[in-house]
């Protein structure tokens, strides 16, 4: 059935990271992989219809360097529990795929149904092989006739609903896509775009043109104070969301409480919270004229800012809490410089930037607004470990002593380089968002490793005052700490550690912090 389809190249290419390890037999497999998933699965899977993350596992383990033996073993462990693209079962029974034959003049018409997602993945198929990535991006995510009359495409793009869940995964989709240059994934992508619901309209303004870049007058001279050209910063925009008497978490806590519901109550209408977030959203000003200068420091605010919201939002004296949905805001901003070169116009890149900060927005609200904390995130080791053996340990055998003429000692944190064994134990997680988020702290290490304390963009406002108490301590190696919160919460499980989770509880509201910590480091 499936080779009656239209299809495009399966290959690959190395992945932002271009670590040593891949090999031609990891790449074939992978490859290989990839479209058996693409033909066989839809990109909702189980009686909820949770998100197929197949073949981001895949992707994330081949870049981190995952040996052919490992990338097999990634797909069996999942694919059993993925629904079939034809045929599939949800809550309310059996659901069988749609046969239309979409084209250019029909392709809304069936926004939102999961039961056309393979027409849409025949339809965009075609697309591309025609027209290419880009021009599909431009016409078909971009272009007001793929946003007017409700079809709302960039919507359903940076933050697609689906069943209970709201999620970012149609721009992880292509975001994958495009890093790893294969536009079969793309076309996939779009599909599962298409078949997501648009998030929340309410929250852009799409009546009126972005601002012209105002720059602000700024009143500190100190030359190491870094801010945006124009607008305000990231981290100025989520102080004045902290500050916003409008953007007050929902009272009473529901610790039961649905990700839907906790939306529905959030974004009221009456609360304020829509209009309050779109108008700090366009406090986050984009001036395309700046070229690859402006996009370049706008990814480098999303990466600073996703990792303090996921690793630096717990509670002093407390365990470290990972929020599972601010998690996935860190996992998208990876993806941001490939889609920026895969995009060709200037004002479509500046429109994908300005429509990720609502969504980041309300997250933050529904999560609580937890509120970033450097002093606790400088405070976790800058030289993360896995769990050492004890000399009575019968499964693995004490590191052995270095030898006198070795320089240095590997039993000395100080001594050592944490990223290729915390990359090298990352792989065997059994959650793929592990292994996505660790992927992501080690590219903004590799890229901003070197920032000296105080030098994120917007760690001052305007006169000179920390946006965040603490943040002037901050410097690059935010990311290994994070990193190291991570491996520790959700476990080194290679190691021995049992397998932590990530935490749903809605951190920000003081009351989730009621219920005691688990012992044990990677606390489930």
């Amino acid at each position: 059935m499936a080779d009656t389809h239209p299809k495009l190249p399966p290959t690959i290419h190395q992945g932002i990271l271009n670590l040593p390890g891949t090999t031609y037999g990891a790449k074939s497999i992978v490859e290989r992989l990839l479209e058996e998933d693409r033909q066989k699965h839809h990109c909702f899977w189980g009686k909820v219809g949770f998100h197929n993350h197949l073949s981001h596992h895949l992707l994330a383990a081949y870049d981190l360097g995952a040996p052919a033996a490992l990338l097999q073993k990634i797909y069996d462990a999942e694919a059993k529990d993925q629904s079939d693209m034809y045929v599939f079962e949800r809550k309310e029974g059996k659901k069988e795929a749609i046969q239309q034959t979409v084209t250019a003049q029909n392709w809304t018409e069936y926004l939102g149904d999961e039961r056309y997602y393979a027409s849409y993945l025949d339809f965009f198929t075609e697309e591309i092989a025609a027209h290419g990535v880009g021009e599909v991006l431009e016409q078909r995510v971009f272009a007001p006739a793929a946003n007017g009359n409700g079809a709302y495409m960039l919507l359903r793009f940076v933050g697609g609903a689906a069943a209970f869940f709201v999620s970012v995964h149609p721009l992880i989709q292509t975001g994958y896509g495009v890093e790893f240059g294969s536009d079969a994934m793309v076309a996939q992508a779009l599909a599962q775009t298409a078949v997501h619901a648009p998030f929340r309209p309410e929250l852009f303004d799409l009546r009126h043109a972005p601002p012209s870049p105002e720059p602000l007058t700024y009143e500190s001279a100190d030359p190491t104070h870094r801010q945006p050209s124009a607008g305000h910063s990231l981290l100025s925009i989520l102080r004045q969301a902290y500050d916003s008497p409008i953007m007050a978490p929902v009272i009473p806590y529901d610790p039961d409480a649905l990700l839907s519901a906790r939306f529905t109550a959030a974004l009221e209408p009456s609360s304020g919270r829509p209009a309050e977030i779109r108008r700090l959203a366009a406090l986050w000003q984009v001036d395309p004229a700046r070229g690859a200068a402006e996009f370049d420091d706008k990814v480098e605010e999303l990466l600073w800012a996703t990792t303090l919201l996921l690793a630096g939002t717990g509670r002093r004296g407390r365990a470290p809490r990972l929020d599972f949905f601010l998690m996935h805001m860190l996992n998208a901003a990876l993806f941001v410089p490939s889609l920026l070169a895969a995009i060709p116009s200037a004002t479509s890149k500046a429109a994908l930037l300005r429509a990720l900060v609502p969504v980041l927005l309300a997250y933050l609200t529904v999560r609580g607004r937890p509120r970033i904390d450097p002093e606790l995130m400088m405070s976790y080791t800058d030289t993360p470990r896995p769990p050492r053996p004890s000399a009575s340990a019968s499964a693995s055998p004490m590191m052995p002593a270095p030898d006198p003429s070795a320089i240095g000692s590997p039993a000395d944190a100080a001594d050592c380089n944490p990223w290729p064994e915390l990359l090298a134990a990352v792989l065997h997680a059994p959650d793929p968002h592990t292994l996505k988020a660790v992927r992501v702290l080690h590219y903004a290490a590799q890229r901003y490793g070197q920032t000296p304390p105080g030098g994120a963009i917007g760690a001052f406002d305007g006169a000179g005052r920390e946006t965040h108490a603490g943040i002037a301590r901050v410097d690059g190696t935010l990311f290994v700490r994070a990193a190291g919160v991570v491996m520790d919460t959700l476990g080194w499980v290679a190691h021995g550690q049992r397998e932590g989770a990530w935490d749903r509880s809605a951190l920000g509201w003081d009351e989730a912090w009621k219920v005691p910590d688990v012992d044990g480091a990677a606390a489930a």
